[in-house]
């Protein structure tokens, strides 16, 4: 997935999202005051966007595995047509095996396949989560990238650097994908993103999506 689009299941979900470019659409389900609405908005969306012949693949954001949420979050939005969920707040490969658990016991309650439903581990959120960034190494076969959001990091411009290099190189170690996190401030941020073992980028915005896979579509740049 180079290119990740976000949208907020807050209110309406926009069908021409599905036409933005982007590789992949990230459904956000919001606070939990307007949670079982946003819900019902996510599963609506994924449902009419199945029947598209080419489309995005599409992803939901869940809550953490040990939240209250997580369950209503799963129990609403596994369905036909949803490639895989995001995990907020993960913080090993221990919440990788807990979800993967979950998801095992909705994929058959809806009549999926097993293994049908793909994780990104958004891996970087909490200190405690840095920490366990080499860990996810054979974690599960559904694991398939970790995903950086480094918002809510404390520590400083430091911490966040090391975290994204610490990230980048336990994504290599556990043989899957890594993805930055937007606001970026240009091309030569995505390009050096990109050099920095990054292998595609979540934006907010569907006018960043056509940089974004142009640069990680094409060859490598190695001067800084």
């Amino acid at each position: 997935m180079r290119s990740v689009l976000i949208l907020s299941a807050d209110g309406p979900l926009p069908m021409r999202a599905l036409e933005c470019g982007a590789a992949a659409l990230l459904l956000r389900l919001g606070g939990a005051h307007s949670r079982d609405d946003a819900r019902a908005r996510a599963r609506a969306f994924v449902e009419a966007a199945r029947m598209r012949g080419e489309r995005p693949r599409l992803f939901v954001q869940v809550a953490p595995v040990e939240s209250r949420e997580i369950d209503g979050d799963l129990e609403a939005i596994v369905c036909a047509g949803l490639d895989g969920v995001f995990l907020e707040g993960c913080e090993g490969r221990g919440d990788v095996q807990g979800l993967s658990v979950k998801l095992s016991v909705r994929e058959a309650e809806a009549g999926l396949p097993a293994g049908a439903l793909a994780i990104v581990a958004l891996a970087a959120q909490t200190p405690a989560a840095v920490f366990q960034l080499g860990c996810y190494k054979g974690a599960s076969r559904r694991l398939a990238a970790l995903a950086m959001d480094e918002s809510a990091l404390p520590g400083g411009a430091q911490a966040r650097a090391a975290a994204r290099a610490l990230l980048a190189l336990g994504a290599a170690a556990a043989g899957v994908s890594a993805l930055d996190m937007a606001p970026v401030s240009g091309e030569g941020a995505l390009a050096a993103a990109r050099r920095e073992g990054f292998a595609g980028v979540i934006a907010f915005s569907e006018a960043e999506i056509a940089a974004i896979e142009a640069i990680f579509g094409g060859a490598i740049d190695k001067r800084p």
